[in-house]
């Protein structure tokens, strides 16, 4: 990394992958206006369940063929080779095995058809993983956002082709197709980085072996993050999960847009020395403790006109969902940069116990609250874990890094987070949600140039960090 500017790769995956949101934001306004609410239910809840194992087949597989390829690119191409073994395996693995999970559970709210089709989805999505770990390792992240927004825009057309039916069956028949054209676009665009010949193929022994501890941790998010809409659909009504679909949609893009952030610093922190702290790490999570609290008054403050205008009338009641998913996103853009450091680290053992104490919270959190209070409960569980998942990571920055805490941005950031939210709280019921956003984020960015978290500097070194990485994009 000693070459790459670390503002202007993370600028130009954010760009991507903002594009990336639009694309699935628009896909997410077709699914909800065309099923409605209680269809929509059951579409979530399909791609819900295979959702939980989604990560479950990357067993840490494209993390060691990314670090091989960026170490060694004609020695890796034996990782590479047995990645794509494994996958295949893996694919196979996971088509039988979803259905079969949902037949087991007490309650069968959907069709086992529509199970079917999105655990085929997925399969065949995982086929093109190895490919995409190979131009990560290439530190070519201008055509894996190229790779990305080719899958973006063939799923955007198979499902608008998907509407023309209308049903759930359709829409997931679209996400079949889509995911076969995202393999042949991530094989097409990795096929001039490959090299012919290279090392033997790595036993996948091996390779299964020095993944465990990355596909743990992968699996065991895979399922933090979706224990809700799994219990939703057991112990609630589809329109529940619904309204909770809805609200879910736009705060899960944002998720993935933090991490997009927080991911490349991986790299950076395996080459740094024991025990200290790059520079880049401490400007990502002081970025992050600056754009968190921005994005949750942003969401919070436009909750109900954003849900009314994309999804229509009957998703507002979503409103107090989308809230406090937005807080828990914002929590999850503040440990992101710490959790990969730690992984970068060696500690991954530790993040792995972290996320699995998540998990057991969220789903005990989950069982008490969604027969109380349905997807709100939901919704203050997630919250919840995610602030505990915070802590956990802020004591381990502490004992591996001890560049925590920084009084004057935390004390600070925490005083203006806490005034923009109560103008908004006070605003929303005066002169209306725009209005009361755009206030809120003026006292909130106000007090953070007052305390000097933030300077007219740091904003020109971002702008320029975009610049750089427009410019570059189009060179491929």
């Amino acid at each position: 990394m000693s070459g790459i500017s670390l503002g202007r790769v993370t600028a130009l995956l954010l760009m991507s992958r903002a594009a990336g949101f639009i694309l699935t934001l628009g896909n997410s306004v077709i699914l909800a206006r065309v099923l409605g609410a209680e269809r929509l239910g059951e579409y979530a809840y399909a791609m819900g369940i295979a959702a939980l194992f989604g990560l479950l087949p990357n067993m840490g597989i494209s993390t060691i063929v990314t670090r091989a390829i960026a170490q060694d690119p004609v020695e890796g191409q034996g990782v590479f080779r047995a990645a794509l073994r494994a996958q295949a395996l893996l694919a196979g693995g996971i088509m039988i095995f979803i259905p079969a999970f949902a037949a087991l559970l007490p309650e069968q709210p959907v069709s086992l058809l529509y199970i079917g089709l999105a655990a085929t989805q997925l399969a065949i999505g995982t086929l093109s993983w190895p490919y995409l770990a190979v131009l990560g390792g290439r530190a070519r992240y201008d055509r894996l956002a190229i790779a990305e927004l080719a899958a973006g825009f063939s799923g955007t057309v198979f499902l608008l082709a998907a509407a023309i039916h209308g049903g759930v069956t359709a829409f997931l028949t679209a996400h079949v197709l889509a995911a076969g054209i995202a393999l042949l676009v991530a094989r097409h665009i990795a096929a001039p980085f490959l090299q012919t010949g290279g090392s033997q193929m790595m036993p996948l022994g091996t390779l299964f072996r020095q993944g465990a501890p990355f596909g743990a941790g992968a699996a065991v998010q895979s399922l933090y993050t979706r224990v809700d809409i799994l219990l939703l659909g057991q112990m609630a009504t589809a329109l529940a999960v619904g309204l909770y679909s809805a609200a879910y949609k736009p705060i899960n893009m944002a998720v993935y847009f933090g991490a997009a952030a927080a991911g490349t610093l991986f790299p950076l922190m395996v080459q740094a020395p024991k025990g200290s702290a790059p520079d880049a790490l401490v400007r990502v999570m002081r970025g992050a403790g600056v754009a968190a609290p921005a994005m949750a008054l942003l969401f919070s403050g436009l909750a109900a006109p954003l849900l009314q205008t994309l999804y229509g009338e009957e998703f507002a009641p979503a409103a107090s969902i989308l809230i406090g998913l937005a807080w828990s996103a914002a929590a999850n853009w503040l440990y992101a940069p710490m959790g990969v450091a730690l992984q970068a680290r060696g500690w991954e053992h530790w993040w792995l116990a972290g996320m699995g104490g998540g998990l057991v919270l969220n789903f005990s959190l989950n069982l008490w609250s969604i027969p109380r209070w349905g997807a709100a409960g939901a919704a203050a569980a997630t919250l919840i874990s995610e602030v505990a998942l915070l802590g956990f990571a802020t004591v381990l920055i502490l004992r591996e890094l001890s560049i925590l805490p920084f009084f004057q941005p935390v004390i600070g950031g925490l005083a203006a987070s806490v005034a923009g939210g109560g103008v908004l709280w006070w605003l929303l019921r005066e002169v209306g949600p725009i209005p009361a956003t755009l206030g809120s984020l003026v006292v909130y960015g106000g007090l953070l140039v007052l305390f000097r978290i933030i300077t007219f500097k740091n904003v020109a070194t971002a702008m320029g960090w975009i610049r750089q990485a427009a410019m570059e994009w189009p060179r491929g």
